[in-house]
């Protein structure tokens, strides 16, 4: 919605206070809300939602069955103090491709040289 104070704030709320111990694992239940709960994890649904955001939410993608072109059309809008999310390498179709994602700019896909990142 446009409002990155918020956006933070949500990411506090919504998926760091379930991580806990050392190794940071991320739980089913927030401690400071449930108190009475087991503290179960890895819980694979809290980390996907979260990857999901990432990689399609914030950089406002939109997979469709056009051109890659199509699946960004508005700005990226970033939590307050992020610049971007860049990824490497993700398969897209088959082939592999970066992600760049800056605050303000529309995301970019752009094609990955795997013969040059072996060298």
């Amino acid at each position: 919605m446009g409002d990155r104070a918020l956006s933070v704030k949500l990411l506090e709320e919504g998926y760091a206070r379930f991580e806990s111990g050392r190794f940071g694992q991320i739980l089913e239940y927030r401690p400071d809300r449930f108190p009475e709960q087991t503290r179960a994890g890895p819980f694979f649904a809290n980390m996907g939602g979260f990857l999901y955001s990432l990689l399609l939410g914030f950089p406002r993608l939109e997979p469709n069955g056009e051109a890659l072109e199509t699946w960004s059309q508005a700005p990226v809008v970033l939590p307050a103090g992020w610049q971007a999310i860049e990824v490497d390498r993700l398969w897209i179709r088959g082939k592999p491709m970066k992600l760049v994602a800056r605050q303000g700019e529309v995301a970019r896909l752009t094609d990955v040289d795997l013969r040059s990142s072996t060298e």
